[in-house]
């Protein structure tokens, strides 16, 4: 997959209007297709969030994305849920695993104080390669000293991605107190 230019223009432009110190989301499709602003409404969150996923993107193209989203952002926490769209075309499970290390690794390196969150995948076809990968990526979490949230039982169509957001959202607002 390639970067969609049109849709990295468009985050460009939206970067420059966004506040600082917020929370970013990065993400292949699934998170693309979440609807997080009403989601955010209706879940009681006042904190920014912003959607920076893109549709099919991969996480050997993650970095480039995530480096942008950092030095314009400058997220207090960034949700990462990456490997949808390299799984689902074949690439091996430690291979994706390692490549989301590596980005980790980066982010650390460029922001110190981004608290980053490693989101568990839900809707790959092959559940063995999912609970595989979704083990992997809580001991990479666990090892990199991010916060592992785990949506794997919010499968399915959009029914899951509003289960999904209701499992995140703790991890997404800084806020004292949630609606339920």
């Amino acid at each position: 997959m390639c970067i969609d230019k049109h849709e990295l223009c468009s985050y460009k432009s939206l970067n420059q209007l966004a506040r600082k110190n917020s929370v970013v989301i990065l993400g292949s499709t699934y998170m693309k297709e979440m609807p997080v602003g009403e989601l955010k409404q209706i879940f009681g969150i006042l904190s920014d969030i912003y959607n920076r996923s893109l549709s099919e993107l991969s996480v050997f193209e993650a970095m480039e994305i995530a480096e942008e989203i950092i030095t314009e952002l400058m997220p207090k926490k960034i949700v990462l849920q990456l490997g949808e769209t390299d799984l689902d075309n074949g690439s091996d499970v430690d291979a994706v695993i390692s490549e989301i290390s590596s980005i980790i690794s980066k982010i650390k390196k460029m922001d110190k104080s981004t608290e980053i969150i490693l989101v568990s995948l839900n809707n790959l076809n092959d559940k063995l390669m999912e609970a595989d990968f979704n083990t992997k990526l809580e001991k990479t979490a666990s090892k990199t000293n991010c916060t592992f949230v785990d949506i794997s039982s919010a499968s399915g169509d959009d029914p899951s991605r509003i289960n999904a957001f209701r499992i995140l959202r703790y991890f997404l607002s800084d806020d004292l107190t949630l609606q339920i």
